[in-house]
């Protein structure tokens, strides 16, 4: 996804005098481009489709168009990514949006800020090519890893042909075995998000039963800033989403030349990262903004799944309770900034990724 382009940097600053702060709450885009602030943040980033994006806004230079500095700090472990948010390591993280509610919960001092992307493919469950529905794993073994995403996506995938976890035999190894314990044949079956799913697929004695992509919105990544932040630096958090959001515009211009940042962390060829991306739907502003609006049907209204993945956690005892009022997870996510910028830019939906 790359190759080079001037992306069009919009208009107008906004910035909202405060009486005690003094100035800036959410300042618009042009108010970032014009002068650099002088906090240099870290933003962590795991392997997922929309959080790619960021390496677009890095080789373009887009964090410095909108006046911010960004040391992207690369996770290949996405676990450890959060273990080095929730010890003040980062300000600002790429979250799932399942992965953010315990801690959340558990009084982790966060806003969500903007949504990158929904999973349309980009996780799936895979088996060897002689099952050839979900109702065949009954009794056979699953792989996974618990109280993630992916056990969250297996036991949806379950519940659609009225099965559930009892049925099945899972064994718990982390996503990322995954690919290579199916491939060996240590399991029949395993739910993994990408590149390793498609790593999986590549043997042809492997096959997709069931993907993301038949539940939109299920799966929803976030970027997610300290609260710290947010009070102190808000320029920077409209900073980072609007180098996001221009780096998604340049996407649809020049996709070979971002094809090419995005492979380098994820250590896969041109062809490759094609197919990564193609399992996510990435969000522009359009998007972002619609995935507040509670007459959203399905997992497509964010508060809605946020609620289904603590009801989920607390199955699984990774949460002793959840609040019962759902509209309790809205305080979990700050739309401020995109209000903001929605009057400095047009908003737009994101880039298409899907393979033509």
């Amino acid at each position: 996804m790359k190759k080079v382009f001037r992306v069009l940097l919009a208009v107008s600053a906004i910035l909202l005098c405060l009486n005690v702060a003094g100035c800036s709450k959410n300042a618009g885009k042009d108010s970032a481009q014009a002068g650099s602030t002088s906090k240099k943040i870290k933003l962590g980033v795991s392997a997922f489709p929309g959080w790619f994006v960021y390496y677009i806004a890095e080789g373009e230079k887009l964090f410095t168009k909108n006046g911010v500095e960004v040391e992207l700090v690369w996770f290949p472990v996405y676990s450890d990514s959060i273990q080095a948010f929730n010890s003040g390591n980062l300000d600002m993280l790429c979250i799932a949006l399942p992965d953010a509610v315990a801690p959340y919960l558990k009084g982790t001092e966060f806003k969500a800020v903007a949504i990158n992307d929904f999973s349309n493919g980009a996780d799936g469950l895979a088996a060897k090519s002689q099952y050839k529905t979900i109702q065949d794993l009954r009794g056979k073994k699953v792989a996974t890893e618990y109280g993630t995403i992916e056990h969250f996506f297996l036991l949806k995938a379950l519940e659609t042909v009225g099965m559930k976890e009892s049925d099945i035999n899972l064994i718990n190894i982390s996503v990322g075995d995954c690919a290579p314990a199916l491939i060996a044949n240590a399991v029949d079956a395993a739910c993994m998000w990408e590149p390793a799913l498609s790593i999986a697929l590549s043997s042809p004695e492997n096959t997709l039963l069931y993907s993301s992509a038949q539940t939109p919105g299920l799966i929803q990544d976030l970027t997610i800033a300290t609260d710290k932040l947010i009070r102190e630096n808000p320029e920077i958090v409209t900073g980072v989403i609007n180098a996001f959001l221009d780096a998604g515009d340049f996407y649809k211009i020049n996709p070979d030349q971002c094809i090419e940042y995005m492979r380098i962390p994820a250590e896969v060829d041109a062809e490759q990262m094609k197919g990564v991306m193609s399992g996510g739907k990435i969000y522009g502003l359009k998007d972002m903004l619609s995935g507040l609006d509670g007459q959203q049907e399905g997992f497509l209204y964010a508060v809605d799944t946020a609620y289904e993945n603590a009801l989920f956690l607390k199955e699984v005892d990774l949460l002793d309770d959840v609040p019962q009022d759902r509209n309790y997870f809205r305080t979990m996510f700050d739309w401020s900034f995109l209000e903001a910028i929605a009057k400095t830019r047009t908003p737009t939906s994101g880039p298409d990724t899907s393979l033509k």
